[in-house]
């Protein structure tokens, strides 16, 4: 999605962007997966665009990542790192999207 400058003048832009979110784009500026650590209970995840106050957001694309206890801990530069559960499966993968802070 293409989001209009703070002084565009072409209202044809503006409309663009309101119907890519009524659409469902988003403006995420990095996605990717990840797969939890096994045997500790935090996982950094190197990203390129994370950044302090950057907000990633996952979703569990296997059943044992349906079933883990995950938040975050910080994000940080081309970084964020994950708290977790200890589990012995070693396919709890997520998808995942950086949002700006």
């Amino acid at each position: 999605m293409n989001v209009p400058g703070r002084n565009e003048k072409d209202l044809s832009l503006y409309s663009r962007a309101i119907d890519d979110l009524a659409r469902g784009a988003t403006n995420a500026i990095a996605t990717d997966t990840f797969t939890l650590a096994n045997g500790v209970s935090r996982t950094v995840v190197p990203c390129e665009n994370a950044g302090p106050g950057a907000l990633p957001r996952w979703v569990p694309i296997t059943e044992s990542a349906s079933k883990a206890q995950v938040w975050l801990v910080s994000a940080d530069r081309r970084s964020f790192t994950v708290g977790h559960n200890l589990d012995a499966a070693t396919d709890r993968t997520f998808r995942y999207e950086m949002r700006r802070a």
